[in-house]
Formats: structure tokens, C-alpha cells, sequence
């Protein structure tokens, strides 16, 4: 099934934090969603002073011990060779189901996951209306997939997107748009169980999952005008060292803004080798970047005031070539 690209003319939109993002030299940006990782169990030893946890026995358990460059090495070299953020938190102090909303609608009714199965996750069963990022996107003329539904699409919570098969496809859709050369403006790539990384699951088998995604991408003509970002819904019960700052409560007393760290690789040919952000950033800033990038109204107070991501790309500098793993 291909998309057909919309059309639209885009100026440039100024941050503090860059010189210009601008669609001239952005025109996609790719969101891979994995499962359930701190950023201590992935990236503590990149801490200063390294974090000294146990090292994880197993790539599937990882309760209370971390995993290093040996473990999961293409993902050290991606934030090595590019960019990574190490403070990054998610929105929700809870799991998937809430935080993949905020990801996409700046907003979550629920502070945890719907009753089960994961079946009653969506409408008609979990059904809301409330805006999403997607309808932004398909008012300002913006192309947009979800790819891979097989864990959970949040698309498929909001009634207008719940039937919707143009934007909800398929991961193998994902490299079909790539080779026709019609990959939208905006995708999230979110893997099935074994790709996830979710605890129970390979962490190299889902690492490897994430290269071949962004290895399609780089081998691809999208790759000079493409920024990657890759992040993980949650921490699951692997619990990260950092007190993340609370500034918002749900009615039930959850903590909203903010849930523990997770890591959040910047993956572009106008990203710096090795650049680390120490700023404030978590889920609602991938779409703070989004609006910022295409010029469309933010969704919520949450996005509207969050810090963007515009520190990770100079774009005064001339497309850096692929790396491929």
C-alpha cells in the first residue's frame, strides 16, 4: 500500500537551542518505540562516574543490573557517533498504555494500563476523541504512519484512527515506502514482542530489530534529510537511580511529568558525533520537535512548554554520510 505525499511549503521556525530547524534540510523524522528499559540498565556506564551495577546474567532478565557496550554494542555506537540524551524521562510514573498517549496526544485520561487482554486496549472497548498529533499533521497537509501494531498502536484508542488502515499499517510497510520512495513526513516504528526488548525478550534481538530499521533508512535517499530518534516507553521494573522532578499528579495521585529515565538516541546526518544533552527532555518533546519542525499548533500546556530537541542538529553543516551496522 503506498501513501501519497501531500504537498506543502514550510519556512523556517527558530529555537533558542539552534540555529534553524528548517523542512529544507529536515523533512522526516522516524520515532522507533522499544520496550521497558531505564536508562541505568542500558547506558549507566556512561554516567560520570559510571554507574557500578551488576552485570545483567541474561539478555532476558534485567532487574537490578545493567547491560554495557558488550551487551548491545550498536547502540552504544549509535550515541557514540551521534547523539544521546541522558536526561530523558517519560511522562507517566506508570507503564506502556499512558505513556504512548502522551507520545502522541500530549494527554492521557488514564495513569495506567486499560484492563486486560491486551485485546481491550482499543476502541471500541478503550475508545477517546480527544486531539492527536496526527490530526495536526493531516490539517497542516503533513504525511504520517503508524507502523507495527502487534504490541500496541494508540492510534487505534482515538475513534477516527481506530479503523483506520492508510495510517495504521504493518512494519514491512515501513521498508515497502522506503524502497517506492514514499515514506511519510512523520512515522513511529513500534516492533512486535520479540523485537521489543521487553523483559521475557532478547535485548540483541530487539537491537537488532532497531538497526535494520535504521539501516533501511540509511541506505535509502531519505537518509540525508532524516532525523532517527529512538526511545522506550517505559522502565518496566528496572528502576533508574535519577529522582525525576514531579510537577504534575494525576487525580489518583500518579506522578505525571515525570516517570523514570529512559534512553533517547538522536540518529541524523546533521547530528554531531558524540553530542550528550543534559537538558530537561521526555516523551512530549518528540512532539514538541514535530511541531516545531513543520510549523503546527501544539496539542497540550505539556508539549507547548517543553523543551524541543532542536540542541542535537547543526544544521549549518553539510550532510554527514550513513553508518551502516
Amino acid at each position: 500500500m503506498a501513501l501519497v505525499l501531500g504537498v506543502a511549503t514550510y519556512g523556517c521556525a527558530t529555537t533558542a537551542a539552534s540555529p534553524q530547524l528548517t523542512r529544507r534540510s529536515i523533512k522526516h523524522v522516524v520515532i522507533v518505540v522499544k520496550e521497558n528499559h531505564s536508562f541505568d540498565n542500558y547506558f549507566g556506564s556512561l554516567e560520570n562516574p559510571p554507574l557500578s551495577l551488576p552485570h545483567c546474567p541474561s539478555r532476558l532478565t534485567q532487574t537490578g543490573c545493567q547491560y554495557d557496550n558488550s551487551d548491545i554494542p550498536d547502540y552504544y555506537q549509535y550515541a557514540s557517533a551521534f547523539g544521546y540524551a541522558d536526561n530523558y524521562f517519560t511522562e507517566v510514573r506508570g507503564p506502556s498504555w499512558p505513556n504512548h498517549m502522551m507520545m502522541i496526544a500530549g494527554q492521557s485520561p488514564l495513569d495506567n494500563n486499560p484492563p486486560g487482554p491486551l485485546s481491550t486496549w482499543v476502541c471500541p472497548v478503550t475508545c477517546y476523541d480527544f486531539p492527536t498529533i496526527g490530526d495536526r499533521l493531516i490539517n497542516s497537509g503533513v504525511t504520517w504512519r503508524n507502523y507495527g501494531e502487534q504490541i500496541y498502536d494508540p492510534f487505534r484508542s482515538i475513534s477516527r484512527f481506530a479503523t483506520d488502515e492508510v495510517h495504521n499499517v504493518g512494519v514491512p510497510q515501513f521498508f515497502d515506502d522506503i524502497g517506492s520512495g514514499t515514506l511519510p513526513a512523520v512515522s513511529w516504528v513500534r516492533p512486535s514482542g520479540p523485537d521489543s526488548e521487553h523483559p521475557g525478550y532478547d535485548v540483541v534481538q530487539g537491537e537488532q530489530w532497531t538497526v535494520k530499521i535504521v539501516n533501511a533508512i540509511m541506505q535509502s535517499r531519505f537518509w540525508s534529510s532524516t532525523a532517527i530518534l529512538v526511545t522506550w516507553d517505559d522502565v518496566g521494573n528496572v528502576i533508574d537511580h535519577v529522582s525525576p522532578p514531579i510537577i504534575e499528579k494525576s487525580a489518583t495521585g500518579t506522578a505525571i511529568r515525570y516517570g523514570f529515565r529512559v534512553p533517547l538516541l538522536v540518529i541524523s546526518p546533521f547530528t554531531k558525533a558524540g553530542t550528550m544533552s543534559h537538558e530537561l527532555l521526555s516523551h512530549v518533546s518528540l512532539l514538541r520537535f514535530i511541531e516545531v519542525l513543520f510549523h503546527i499548533d501544539s496539542l497540550t500546556f505539556r508539549d507547548r512548554t517543553a523543551q524541543g530537541l532542536a540542541a542535537f542538529f547543526d544544521l549549518t553543516l553539510p550532510a554527514r554520510g550513513a553508518l551502516i551496522l
